[in-house]
């Protein structure tokens, strides 16, 4: 028999739960998914509101999957995945106008095994937390540049400007240099520093990292404590930015995560996308 394509791609508005003062679900907002077979599918959530915790004025998902020159040696396989919101609050404490998640990849079945698949698109337009504007850099570029696993697993290690560039992004992940001084609440969320960094670190042949280069807030003395991607404010939360999870397979990315602690109790998860394929 032959082999066939897979399509993978899902993309998700927001999602959420609570649990303390009160405990309740926030089903998921705008979801879409593609079949095996590819296709088109898309959702829209307008003017959400959560009691007056968490509102929106759009979540908007689309997933695209389609073969071209099907039934011929140059035949080639095409999927977009892409989450957008607007008018984002949650509890006055992060806002943002905009934010996107956009994965694009093809595959083609003659080529190295692995869809090649780009983040560009996705960013984060005018994020703020507390109030305080946030500059955002995103690596997007150098992750692109290196489209599959295995080509980004190879630069990682090699020796020259590009793969330090690399090498850099996971380093500021596992916060080699302020990990000893990130309080439970963040270290949680990053791999503890490794003795030997000669090969990609992965876990079941999933590499976890960050989209975030640098995070600024526009104002130094407004109390907030930044992490690589993960910003904790006092009283409110832990808010993590851009975390993409990377495969042979697919890579997935989710925008924003939020983990309220104190007052109020719960998660928060927006802009989320995936997308890639295999053969079977």
């Amino acid at each position: 028999m032959s082999s066939r394509f897979r399509f993978r791609g899902t993309a998700f508005g927001v999602a959420g739960s609570f649990t303390y003062p009160f405990q309740e679900l926030i089903e998921v907002q705008a979801s879409s998914s593609l079949p095996d077979i590819g296709g088109y599918g898309s959702s829209r959530v307008c003017n959400f509101q959560h009691r007056d915790i968490l509102r929106f004025d759009l979540a908007h998902t689309e997933v695209i999957g389609t073969t071209h020159d099907p039934d011929t040696d140059k035949t080639t396989y095409s999927t977009r995945a892409q989450s957008t919101i607007e008018g984002f609050n949650l509890m006055d404490m992060v806002t943002a106008d905009r934010i996107v998640a956009n994965i694009t990849s093809s595959y083609d079945p003659n080529g190295a095994g692995e869809p090649r698949v780009k983040l560009i698109g996705s960013r984060f337009e005018n994020l703020k937390i507390a109030g305080i504007p946030i500059k955002v850099e995103l690596a997007v570029d150098t992750f692109d540049k290196y489209p599959t696993y295995q080509l980004l697993a190879e630069k990682y290690e090699a020796k020259d400007d590009d793969g330090q560039h690399v090498r850099d992004l996971f380093d500021d992940i596992t916060l080699k240099k302020r990990y000893n001084e990130a309080p439970p609440k963040v270290a949680r969320w990053f791999n503890p520093p490794r003795q030997d960094n000669t090969k990609m670190p992965e876990h079941k042949g999933v590499t976890s990292v960050s989209l975030i280069k640098k995070l600024t807030p526009m104002d130094a003395g407004a109390g907030l404590d930044c992490f690589g991607h993960v910003i904790h404010v006092s009283g409110f939360g832990t808010i993590r930015l851009a975390e993409v999870g990377i495969s042979s397979a697919t890579r997935a990315v989710t925008m924003l995560q939020v983990n309220l602690g104190s007052p109020a109790g719960g998660r928060v998860s927006g802009g989320g996308a995936d997308d890639g394929g295999t053969t079977w």
